[in-house]
């Protein structure tokens, strides 16, 4: 299995898939001819997966990609989810709210189904977070920093070793419950602990040890830029 962590597959435009960072080449290292297991966050939200779903299959089509078949995962077909994966070449892992996303993956069995898959996965944001054995749920919403009952780590599907922060130029700056999400949240959160902060365009490929374009370890408290746009650097090199 071949994993790929982002925080959005799109340009900026929206049309097409982004190429900084040589994303798109990347992909097609890996696959031409695509059969995608699209795999949403939430499962009760299927107008809003569709309609993203439907743009990221266009995305695929327009930077080159010939797509063969598109199956859009919902809960009618958790018995058949084991075939879904066999079927598929690229496994979509799609954004949206962590600890949804989390609970439906456990519901679903996705770790126990995923483990023995040989072709290549997608994480797009929360679904790069997903990823990991041990997920960092970064709070992302009203209530969720001040409430004893919200888990900021949960168990992941496991298929990569490594925690990846998305969006992290739009999240450095923000507050939830009138606290600095980086500085009173992650930060503190970090000790013991290493995250990947990545910036949209930029992608993180465990299995070839790389990183490429913005991203910034997070460890004992203290951030780090590892990487550039149009760079990259050996994932297990920097600290």
């Amino acid at each position: 299995m071949k994993v790929i962590l982002t925080s959005d597959i799109m340009s900026n435009d929206k049309r097409q898939l982004n190429s900084l960072n040589g994303f798109v080449d990347k992909i097609h290292e890996y696959v031409d001819d695509i059969n995608c297991l699209y795999i949403p966050s939430d499962p009760y939200r299927k107008i809003l997966t569709n309609t993203i779903s439907s743009h990221h299959k266009r995305a695929f089509k327009k930077s080159g990609f010939t797509v063969k078949s598109w199956d859009v995962f919902s809960l009618f077909q958790k018995n058949k989810l084991n075939k879904l994966i066999s079927n598929a070449n690229l496994i979509i892992l799609a954004g949206g709210h962590v600890p949804t996303q989390n609970k439906f993956f456990h519901r679903i069995h996705l770790k126990k189904y995923i483990k023995d898959y040989n072709g290549l996965v997608i994480g797009i944001s929360a679904g790069s977070m997903n990823s990991a054995e041990e997920v960092y749920a970064q709070p992302e919403n009203f209530g969720e920093v001040k409430s004893t009952q919200y888990r900021r780590f949960l168990k992941g599907l496991g298929i990569v070793d490594i925690s990846v922060l998305p969006h992290y130029k739009e999240i450095k700056h923000q507050r939830i419950d009138n606290q600095r999400i980086m500085e009173d949240v992650t930060l503190p959160d970090s000790y013991g602990k290493k995250f990947y902060a990545i910036e949209d365009g930029a992608y993180i490929i465990p299995n070839e040890n790389k990183i490429y374009g913005n991203c910034y370890v997070i460890k004992d408290g203290k951030i780090k830029k590892v990487c550039n746009t149009g760079q990259s650097v050996n994932l297990r090199g920097v600290n």
